[in-house]
C-alpha cells in the first residue's frame, strides 16, 4: 500500500484529452490513506491475490499521469506484480530503469510509454508471456539486447509487439514462427 501511495505522490495527474482516450480518467484519484479507503485492493487499476493480498496487477491505462519513473521509483517495490500496463500516460521521456528486473514475476508488460534504450535487464523477466512495447513513436530502441536475445532469454513469450520500436536487427527465426 505504501509503495502505491509513494508511486502516486511521485507523479502528477494532468488534464486528459478525452478525444484521444475516451475512457481516460485518473485512476490514482481513488488511492488514499483515509480510513474508509485503506484497502488498496479496492483501488481503481489494482488487483490483488485473494489468498495473500499482494498486488499482482496494476493497470493505469489512460490515467492522466505525468512525471518521471526512475530507478528509485516505488513501482519497483511491487515485487509480486504479474501484470503491468502503463499505456497512454506521459512519463516525461523516462528510460526503462534497470530496476525493471525487480518485477521478476511479470507475465505481462504493456505499453509502458518509455523512451531510450530497452535495458538488458528486461531479459531477466523470464516469466514474461506478453510484451508490448509498441506505439512509442520510435522513442524506444532495441539494440543492447537484440531481437535474438529476446527470443532466446524470454522463452515463455507468446505475444510480442514492437511496432514503432527502433530495432537494428532482422527478425530471428525463433520469432518468425
Amino acid at each position: 500500500r505504501s509503495a502505491l501511495l509513494q508511486f502516486k505522490q511521485s507523479l502528477t495527474v494532468v488534464q486528459c484529452s478525452f478525444d484521444d482516450y475516451p475512457s481516460a480518467y485518473p485512476k490514482v484519484a481513488s488511492w488514499s490513506q483515509e480510513e474508509e479507503n485503506r484497502d488498496c485492493c479496492l483501488w481503481d487499476g489494482i488487483k490483488c491475490n485473494e489468498d495473500n493480498g499482494h498486488v499482482i496487477r496494476l493497470d493505469l491505462t489512460s490515467s492522466c499521469l505525468y512525471g518521471s519513473i526512475n530507478s528509485s521509483s516505488s513501482l519497483f517495490q511491487l515485487v509480486h506484480l504479474e501484470w503491468l500496463v502503463l499505456s497512454n500516460n506521459h512519463f516525461n521521456f523516462s528510460e526503462i530503469p534497470s530496476e525493471i528486473k525487480n518485477l521478476s514475476r511479470l507475465t505481462a508488460l504493456s505499453n509502458p510509454s518509455f523512451f531510450g534504450q530497452i535495458p538488458a535487464e528486461l531479459l531477466e523477466l523470464s516469466d514474461l508471456e506478453s510484451l508490448d512495447l509498441s506505439f512509442n513513436n520510435f522513442h524506444l530502441k532495441l539494440q543492447g539486447p537484440s531481437l535474438a536475445n529476446l527470443a532466446e532469454k524470454l522463452a515463455n513469450l507468446k505475444v510480442l509487439h514492437l511496432g514503432q520500436v527502433n530495432t537494428a536487427s532482422t527478425v530471428p527465426y525463433a520469432l518468425a514462427n
